[in-house]
């Protein structure tokens, strides 16, 4: 078994001592990526009010996604059962944590410590998966086929509905509205479906929103587990040759080049753990 897994920091945030909010854990046989929700700057109720310079000063430190995803990294690793039963023993913790740090959530600066996670597992060539929200695991054939990927249930359900608030997400009311209506809320029903999207926040309602399941590996197949940052390398041409032909120098020199070419694509923070099933 091939085993690969790196962070890139945000490109914005090189050399500024900015809190690192992905976290992993990754043995030959299984894996977790913890992405950590972003926190609002402290005292900027209009993110339009300041410059990203004067953010990164007033972000909170320590970071409560950096906290939370941590938490979840070394409960996963220390924990046994199921990967739905130790994303859910996370989330516990992550509540333990909460229930010390935030006495009254407001869902801006005093909002919950959480994160979203996926993890997978593998034995005798059958691979499990967990995952909650954004992060996700994506399988290649050695050919670099797309075999499986992870829905981003946030993407294809909430977004549509968030998109319509009508409030810019610059101003306070838009994100107390996204974080308290469709992060874990199960009573947010739209068209006869739930239209939430999960977080390991330590709300209950969290284990919900996980999604599970297998998959059988064959040979030489490749298992990507990422968190969002790198959604938009996994389909491209490039990308795909470099795993398929992997070597650790020019994966590396190709991500951090591609990083600079378009931030919003490709230029935030971004973790990956791959799997070549030898």
């Amino acid at each position: 078994m091939l085993l690969y897994k790196n962070t890139f920091e945000n490109i914005k945030t090189l050399n500024c001592n900015f809190p690192i909010e992905d976290q992993l854990y990754a043995n030959e046989y299984e894996c977790i990526v913890a992405d950590g929700i972003t926190r609002d700057p402290v005292g900027v109720e209009d993110l339009n009010s300041c410059s990203f310079e004067e953010m990164l000063k007033l972000y909170p430190r320590p970071s409560g996604g950096e906290i939370a995803a941590k938490t979840i990294v070394e409960i996963f690793q220390n924990s046994k059962g199921t990967l739905k039963e130790r994303l859910i023993r996370c989330n516990e913790e992550v509540k333990k944590i909460n229930d010390k740090y935030i006495i009254n959530c407001d869902y801006l600066e005093n909002d919950y410590y959480g994160a979203v996670a996926s993890c997978m597992n593998i034995k005798n060539n059958i691979l499990n998966y967990a995952f909650i929200c954004d992060c996700g695991i994506i399988i290649y054939d050695k050919d670099g086929n797309v075999k499986f990927q992870t829905e981003d249930e946030k993407e294809l359900y909430s977004d549509p509905y968030i998109n319509k608030i009508g409030i810019p997400w610059n101003l306070k009311e838009a994100r107390i509205i996204v974080r308290r209506d469709y992060r874990n809320n199960l009573e947010n029903i739209k068209n006869g479906k739930c239209v939430s999207y999960g977080a390991i926040t330590g709300e209950k309602s969290m284990q919900e929103f996980i999604r599970y399941g297998e998959i059988e590996l064959a040979l030489n197949d490749i298992v990507i587990t990422y968190s969002d940052g790198f959604v938009n390398f996994l389909h491209e041409k490039e990308f795909i040759e470099k795993i398929i032909n992997f070597d650790k120098m020019k994966f590396e020199k190709y991500i951090e080049e591609k990083s600079f070419t378009d931030y919003n694509k490709y230029g935030k923070e971004k973790t990956l753990v791959i799997h070549i099933n030898k």
